[in-house]
């Protein structure tokens, strides 16, 4: 058995090396490469050779993104807010009909 701790998305963001960039953008070191959060594009930028790699929040895991929009508000920038959730999708699955 392990004696593994669950860690939260805070502790996660603290434990990275996080810094403001800009007071709607959180830079995150995660000892491999460099990702930056900008709220104002509502992009992911990933640093790569060459230039950025990007991933519009859309794609991201709405938790992950409130952890960074609250580190960055902590270091004290002010991003603007994210939109609402989209509400789930109450679609019953439906099998192949004969």
């Amino acid at each position: 058995m392990s004696d593994r701790k669950d860690v939260s998305l805070t502790d996660s963001f603290n434990a990275m090396s996080a810094r403001m960039q800009s007071s709607a953008t959180l830079g995150v070191y995660n000892a491999v490469n460099w990702v930056y959060y900008d709220f104002a594009q509502r992009l992911l930028m990933t640093a790569r050779e060459g230039g950025f790699e990007t991933t519009p929040f859309a794609q991201l895991d709405r938790e992950v993104l409130v952890a960074a929009r609250d580190k960055l508000v902590e270091l004290g920038g002010k991003p603007p807010a994210l939109p609402a959730e989209a509400p789930g999708l109450n679609k019953q699955l439906r099998g192949l009909n004969p």
